[in-house]
């Protein structure tokens, strides 16, 4: 015969539990689609053609931990675009960081945005480059997004396990404890599937010399990558660069660009004072 479990004081204990989550969880869901119902009405009211940068806070030395968050803030700089920062939802409607609000429309990935931004407030960065020129920098710039993205995270979270990194966040100490933990293993098997995470150490370190090597003679002696003037590759490339300048304190990585290819960190500082002149200010704890 079957014996009645609900009677049996594990059960019922257990159960209660299980009902108790569940109130929890469900309390959760509601609490946080009416922060963001909350949210949306400040972004709406943010004004015509205001962006709305949605991204990570800031950090102790860089304005953001996400490279393409730099990217897109330095872009909206350059084009002279009306924004401000929202740091209360960091992931958008692709579960990405950045995103944006544009007159109620969401939109994530950072190239999508900045192509978005183009089209919407007529913007060209690239008007005094050729042909031949944007589609070169355009190769440099999917070298930025895809190959200096990927040995910097790879690192960062995984192969060093955020010792580094860390120094640079001003994070709680429940989350100095935690990010580590859920970041290490979730990376692991992300740079196992874009292909990184299969080569040692030494071999990624490799791909990030030669990677940074190419970029420091792409630049060569001019002030940016467009030239004597900005472009719109240049934005990515900060972004990307911005990682060891400022996010990698103390590490082999961090000196690729200070003393390896110290024209990249003369960059990262010539971008940094051209268009963040409140860089310090920005910062998480501000700097005088």
């Amino acid at each position: 015969m079957w014996s009645d479990l609900s009677n049996q004081p594990a059960f019922v204990a257990v159960t209660s539990v299980v009902a108790g989550l569940s109130v929890i969880w469900v309390f959760r869901k509601i609490a946080k689609k009416h922060k963001r119902s909350k949210l949306r009405k400040q972004w709406s009211n943010a004004g015509k053609d205001v962006v709305v940068l949605h991204q990570f806070v800031r950090g102790k030395y860089c304005i953001n931990l996400s490279p393409y968050a730099v990217k897109v803030e330095t872009f909206l700089r350059l084009a002279n675009i009306k924004y401000i920062v929202d740091s209360e939802i960091p992931f958008g409607p692709k579960g990405k960081c950045p995103w944006i609000t544009l007159n109620g429309e969401e939109l994530g990935d950072s190239e999508m945005i900045i192509q978005k931004l183009i089209d919407h407030f007529k913007v060209d960065l690239d008007n005094h480059l050729d042909t031949r020129r944007k589609a070169q920098l355009e190769t440099v710039r999917i070298t930025a997004d895809e190959f200096v993205f990927w040995f910097v995270v790879t690192w960062r979270y995984w192969l060093d396990g955020c010792k580094s990194f860390l120094k640079s966040q001003s994070f709680s100490s429940f989350l100095n404890f935690v990010f580590p933990l859920f970041m290490k293993k979730g990376i692991k098997v992300k740079a196992r599937y874009q292909g990184i995470g299969h080569h040692t150490p030494d071999e990624i370190y490799g791909i990030a010399k030669s990677t940074c090597r190419a970029l420091a003679d792409v630049l060569g002696d001019d002030p940016y990558f467009g030239g004597e003037q900005l472009s719109t590759a240049d934005c990515s490339v900060f972004g990307q660069l911005s990682q060891l300048m400022w996010n990698a304190p103390d590490s082999h990585y961090e000196a690729l660009v200070t003393e390896m290819y110290p024209s990249l960190g003369a960059y990262c500082n010539r971008m940094k004072e051209k268009i963040f002149p409140d860089w310090y200010k920005l910062l998480n704890p501000p700097m005088e």
